[in-house]
């Protein structure tokens, strides 16, 4: 079964509803000059054809992000058993008073036309099993910059300790990880074997852990809901973590 399922538009008014019954919380995906940046927000309101996210954003106005009508952002958020992502259209942003008093913004983005949802077990990490091993290269920028063979521009590697549909933590096998600072936007290449597709991403950087004699660092994948190569990465990255999972509780229910 597909871990990332295309809706109907039956199906996604019903989330829609669900989502703002609920007030879920939800992440806005951008884009600007310096990489990805996610943000964080709740659904308030959906009327009119229309979906209102309350933006949790510093309120010194320091770091608004400056979102344009037309502009194209990525919104994703959890309902029942089930993440659901879409992209959508900046319609405008209002000023509104806070439940404290203060002023918060909303941003007002069209009802999406095409939503997709994923299992959530698919965003719940799972350990590589140890019959396997999976390898990923990163290199500074997006995924489509990836230096050409021979050039000066880096690129590291490592290989992974655990991974999910929502990004992945890697052991550091070359030693030049001080090149990363928190939020960095990177392109990765993730290698799950011999015969294997090879799956590409724009991820950023999260952390960076010394521990047992290794240097553990931690990636979140980003935008991959927005484009339809990005989706594809999405389901396949989705079905092996489905598959790991099977495999380790096949490896615990034999030893027991």
């Amino acid at each position: 079964m597909a871990t990332l399922q295309h809706l109907t538009t039956r199906q996604i008014d019903e989330v829609i509803r669900g989502a703002r019954d609920r007030c879920v919380p939800a992440t806005v995906t951008v884009r600007g000059d310096q990489g990805w940046k996610n943000l964080r927000a709740r659904v308030v309101d959906a009327p009119d054809e229309h979906l209102f996210l309350e933006m949790f954003e510093a309120r010194d106005g320091q770091d608004l992000w400056p979102f344009q009508p037309a502009d194209k952002v990525g919104v994703s958020f959890k309902l029942k058993h089930h993440k659901h992502i879409f992209t959508a259209t900046v319609a405008g942003v209002e000023q509104v008073p806070g439940e404290d008093g203060q002023t918060v913004r909303r941003l007002r983005v069209c009802s999406p036309t095409k939503m997709h949802r994923m299992q959530r077990r698919a965003f719940l990490r799972a350990p590589v099993p140890p019959n396997r091993v999976v390898r990923a290269s990163y290199w500074l920028g997006g995924c489509d910059g990836e230096p050409a063979s021979g050039s000066d521009e880096p690129v590291w590697s490592g290989r992974i300790e655990d991974i999910s549909a929502g990004g992945f933590q890697m052991i550091s096998t070359d030693g030049a990880n001080d090149a990363l600072e928190t939020g960095d936007t990177v392109g990765v290449r993730v290698s799950f074997g011999a015969g294997e597709e090879t799956a590409y991403a724009d991820a950023q950087f999260r952390h960076r852990i010394e521990a047992d004699g290794h240097v553990h660092l931690g990636f979140q994948f980003v935008g991959m809901a927005q484009s339809p190569q990005g989706r594809r990465t999405l389901q396949q990255i989705g079905n092996k973590v489905s598959q790991f999972q099977r495999e380790l509780n096949a490896l615990e229910a034999a030893r027991r």
